[in-house]
């Protein structure tokens, strides 16, 4: 495979076309097609670069279109100690982009969300991780690692740690925290709220997860908190 600076991974969850951040892709980017992830691709109106999976949740129709004719396939089969989305992301650490983004990564059995999501937490990976479904944008922190990013101000954003997340540091939320340690499945980084445009999230080790939602509406309620 192609070295590219960036992959969009397509998984086979719930998957709107407006999900994707069309602004963002670059002619040059990889575009990976998890299983049923390549109905979401084409829906999208992409030309998938590499199409993974055992394909049982394809329409074996679909697969047979001319389009795909020459898109490269790794096949693999029903049996295996994997799922197929776990394999895309091996699959690109062989090649590592700078950027790994996956959409589709929600809805569905709930195992299979589960899972879905607990995959930052595998191994630190060579590449920064993006999941994107219909509410929320996530950004992953591994390791000693940063991410800034501009919000309207009022969006909710929670830190969630999968790996114990020490030395945690915000700046431009209304909670802030500084040198904390956040344990796996604590709620004391739930619901904080955007204050400033620019927001930075500091980790010194662990794995976080940087969720920012997609807020309809700024200005509700939100939870009373104590830090």
């Amino acid at each position: 495979m192609a070295v590219s600076a960036r992959a969009w991974v397509f998984a086979g969850g719930d998957f709107f076309i407006e999900h994707v951040p069309f602004d963002e892709m670059d002619e040059h980017d990889q575009i990976i097609c998890v299983d049923g992830g390549v109905a979401h691709c084409l829906a999208a109106g992409l030309q998938p670069t590499l199409l993974v999976g055992d394909f049982d949740s394809v329409d074996s129709q679909l697969l047979a279109q001319e389009s795909l004719a020459d898109v490269p396939r790794r096949t693999y089969p029903t049996c295996k100690a994997a799922s197929d989305l776990e394999l895309a992301l091996e699959l690109l650490t062989e090649d590592p982009p700078e950027s790994v983004i996956i959409l589709g990564i929600s809805g569905g059995r709930t195992d299979h969300m589960l899972f879905n999501w607990m995959l930052p937490a595998l191994r630190h990976w060579p590449f920064s991780l993006m999941l994107i479904d219909g509410t929320t944008c996530c950004r992953v922190l591994q390791g000693q690692d940063k991410c800034e990013f501009r919000a309207l101000a009022g969006t909710t954003i929670s830190l969630l740690a999968q790996v114990t997340a020490m030395g945690v540091s915000t700046s431009g939320l209304q909670y802030t925290l500084a040198d904390a340690t956040l344990d796996i499945g604590s709620t004391r980084g739930l619901s904080n709220v955007v204050h400033d445009e620019l927001v930075s999230v500091k980790l010194d080790s662990g794995t976080l997860l940087v969720l920012i939602n997609n807020d309809e509406n700024h200005d509700e309620n939100h939870d009373e908190r104590q830090e």
